[in-house]
């Protein structure tokens, strides 16, 4: 028994002294508040691609011609824009609706048809549209920022708004007296931005057979808004 007393006792004062040097070991602050902070980095840039859609519309008793008239029109378009270095083409779809008469009778279909061109050769894309629009409606025009010009963007305002995210939390701490902060929490949100800026719309088929044909298309296409925000929670520390 008394061995056992004695190894009991051991045990007692070796908790002991882990207890106080845990004590002795705790920071003698607290740490500060949690905050949560956001910064935006944003810029305007200058669209580098040009978007347009081209269209084309019969109307007829069959839907078969129509859709055989349609198609091949399309395609020759394609095929003649893809003849054009540096512009993509592809088909945009094809819709069928019944065409009525006043007295609200059914009078044949309507077949229309659409083709994508898309191009960082704003210039010559241009051009290409203003000469497929001799025989095809100009649907819209539109201009935006390219994958590669808004990733190239996207990066380097990142490094900037995780520079101003920083600089915020520094400047918050020593606001409140505290020395610094540490970052507990980080979320991302690249890739906003403004929308792709329309240029022009389409007119309908019957203004487009007694009107002019259109003026030449621009090739500059504006600015676009790229930003990119960072935003997370960070503890004030003393």
């Amino acid at each position: 028994m008394k061995r056992s007393c004695s190894g009991l006792g051991q045990v007692f004062v070796g908790l002991l002294m882990i207890s106080l040097a845990a004590l002795c070991s705790t920071p003698s602050s607290a740490a500060g508040p949690g905050l949560q902070l956001t910064h935006q980095a944003s810029r305007s840039v200058a669209n580098d691609e040009m978007v347009v859609m081209m269209a084309i519309e019969r109307d007829g008793p069959q839907v078969g011609p129509l859709n055989e008239a349609v198609v091949s029109q399309l395609n020759a378009a394609i095929a003649e824009a893809r003849r054009v270095e540096g512009v993509r083409a592809r088909l945009g779809g094809v819709s069928t609706q019944p065409n009525y008469t006043r007295e609200g009778k059914p009078n044949g279909w309507r077949v229309r048809g659409d083709v994508l061109l898309e191009s960082s050769r704003m210039p010559a894309l241009a051009r290409l549209a203003g000469k497929l629009g001799e025989r095809l409606q100009m649907s819209s025009v539109q201009f935006r920022l390219s994958r590669e010009r808004r990733r190239s963007e996207e990066q380097s305002l990142l490094r900037e708004a995780a520079q101003g995210f920083r600089d915020k939390a520094l400047q918050t701490a020593q606001a409140f007296g505290y020395k610094g902060y540490e970052i507990k929490e980080l979320v991302l949100q690249p890739g906003q931005g403004s929308m792709p800026r329309p240029m022009m719309m389409a007119r309908s088929a019957p203004d487009m057979a007694a009107a002019a044909p259109p003026p030449p298309l621009p090739d500059e296409g504006g600015d676009s808004e790229v930003t990119v925000a960072v935003s997370g929670t960070v503890e004030l520390t003393p």
